[in-house]
């Protein structure tokens, strides 16, 4: 594929998973109403897991793995599936939605700095100014001081931070090894790992969990999620990160409270302010800006991995 056609395939992939990020933050929210948010994770992931070996199977794409990679993708794992996920939901369930949204823009300022801070990326002129613009922009969409951010959901907005972190060095660190590796198969290993480690925490909850109980309408939002808000999105984020650097993977992150609020305009009929525009203009200035300035980057040779 030519360098343009690249990096138009990564930026469509990448407008696809903040898409439904963007429609995850208030699905996972009707859904831990209902199911428990440790029994909710366990299924979630493990769901995924499956799909993802299926599918792996079926296209016969092979699962072989070093001894030392499939280590790495277990402790990638960790911080990419284990601590995401479960500070994600127990932070989703104990704040809301808009608080959600507002602290996981710290992933693309998070992952700059681990990958500075690590020596995976250098910090240069475009990137400050195309991090700065999109937050200016995210700022302006949904205006934190009005948030009411308060001690009432305070465990639950320290869990998010906790799951951006989290997330944010597991773009770092994992860029190496999904670059020379089959996404596929490299996502279905993750979220096997990812399986068993939220498995472990979780279990307690499942013993007491009563599936017939749970109405079939949660069943076929909880399946949409599994589906489009964990396998394809992860996929699809695994396959840019081996294309271009993990901050501006994360970057598009910017994209998601600009996406929610046109798609309340669409479906709750609600009117953007002007402030909303402005600010959604600056976070895809921003995203342009940083598309601009960079280049695909390279696939590391086999022992450039640390």
């Amino acid at each position: 594929m030519k360098p343009a056609g690249e990096r138009a395939a990564v930026t469509g992939a990448l407008l696809l998973v903040q898409i439904l990020f963007g429609l995850h933050y208030l699905a996972a929210k009707i859904v831990v109403g209902t199911i428990p948010p440790r029994t909710w994770a366990v299924l979630r992931v493990t769901a995924a897991a499956l799909v993802l070996l299926l599918v792996v199977a079926a296209l016969r794409r092979s699962l072989r793995f070093s001894r030392a990679d499939l280590g790495r993708l277990a402790i990638y794992s960790v911080f990419g599936i284990v601590i995401n996920q479960i500070c994600f939901i127990e932070g989703l369930h104990r704040t809301t939605p808009t608080h959600s949204s507002i602290i996981n823009t710290t992933i693309p300022i998070g992952t700059l700095l681990f990958a500075v801070l690590l020596r995976r990326e250098s910090l240069d002129l475009w990137k400050s100014l195309s991090l700065a613009v999109s937050l200016a922009g995210v700022l302006l969409v949904v205006h934190p001081h009005q948030a009411g951010f308060s001690s009432e959901t305070l465990a639950g907005d320290l869990l998010t931070l906790a799951n951006a972190m989290s997330y944010a060095l597991f773009l770092v660190i994992s860029k190496r090894l999904l670059a020379r590796s089959d996404p596929l198969a490299a996502t279905a290993v993750l979220m096997g790992f990812g399986a068993l480690g939220i498995l472990a925490i979780g279990a307690p909850g499942l013993a007491a969990f009563r599936p017939s109980a749970i109405p079939a309408s949660i069943w076929v939002l909880a399946a949409l999620i599994v589906v489009f808000a964990t396998v394809v999105t992860y996929f699809l984020n695994y396959w840019a990160l081996a294309r271009v650097e993990s901050s501006l993977v994360a970057l598009f992150i910017y994209v998601q409270p600009v996406i929610a609020t046109v798609l309340s305009a669409i479906v709750l009929a609600e009117r953007p302010e002007p402030h909303v525009l402005a600010g959604g203009a600056l976070v895809f200035a921003g995203v342009w800006l940083s598309l601009r300035k960079r280049t695909p980057a390279p696939l590391p040779v086999e022992s450039a991995e640390g």
